[in-house]
């Protein structure tokens, strides 16, 4: 059976989706579409600026180094060759450090991070995502940015390692029009995205903050999370982090 033809494409902005790497490289055709995007991460779990693109014929890579040194937004991209046995020991290497596509090490917390999500998506239309999978009572943080805008990410705690693990199955599929992202995460990670949310630079005024590690939860900090699970005694993202980030 031929290999697969594969290209690296780096320097990719941290948030760059598949559908816009698939409409960068939109004069080549792509293995499956947004399936045929597969994107590297760092050991810390977060994009690495990295993705392997898997082409349908020699044409296509060819077509696909044309363009490299190519803009996206504002950052050129450099595009290479390469092979799929290193995007699967760049994708092994990023499994080695308890994240990302799928790997079979997977944190205790049971956390998984969402990326390309609908601006206007909220709790309920997560929870609909994950039906059939319990989710901790609490257990969804919605992304924002230090003005109260949605990033499109989110952290979602499961009430079991068993439905985390299933939960990174749900890796490129639909809410929507939009392919969502899945990766597995952590409590710590979380953290930092949420006191990023809440103590990120003020440019124009400061970002919303309701609460802090010295202020009380607001009234509604936490009613406004959503989660199916009963919860665990364990901390959730209401009582850990003071209910940052809440919302619909």
């Amino acid at each position: 059976m031929e290999e697969p033809r594969v290209i690296k494409a780096r320097g990719l902005p941290w948030s760059a989706t598949a559908d816009e790497v698939v409409a960068f490289f939109s004069e080549c055709n792509i293995i499956g579409g947004v399936k045929g995007v597969t994107f590297g991460l760092n050991r810390e779990g977060r994009p690495s600026g990295e993705a392997f693109v898997e082409m349908e014929s020699d044409d296509d890579v060819h077509n696909a180094l044309k363009k490299d040194k190519k803009n996206m937004g504002k950052r050129y991209i450099e595009v290479f060759e390469s092979k799929v046995s290193e995007m699967e020991y760049a994708l092994n290497s990023s499994q080695g450090s308890s994240r990302g596509f799928g790997g079979d090490i997977f944190g205790d917390d049971a956390v998984v991070r969402l990326r390309g999500l609908p601006f206007d998506a909220g709790k309920i239309q997560i929870a609909d995502f994950f039906d059939g999978l319990e989710i901790e009572q609490n257990g969804i943080l919605l992304v924002t940015d230090y003005n109260g805008r949605s990033s499109g990410e989110a952290f979602v705690q499961f009430t079991n390692t068993g439905d985390g693990k299933k939960a990174i199955q749900k890796h490129k599929d639909l809410i929507g029009s939009r392919y969502i992202e899945v990766f597995s995460s952590s409590m710590d990670e979380a953290r930092r995205a949420q006191q990023q949310m809440s103590f990120g630079p003020m440019r124009g005024g400061p970002g919303p903050m309701r609460g802090g590690p010295s202020m009380r939860p607001g009234p509604y900090d936490r009613m406004g999370a959503y989660g199916g699970g009963m919860g665990r005694g364990r901390s959730d993202f209401s009582d850990d982090y003071y209910g940052y980030g809440g919302g619909p």
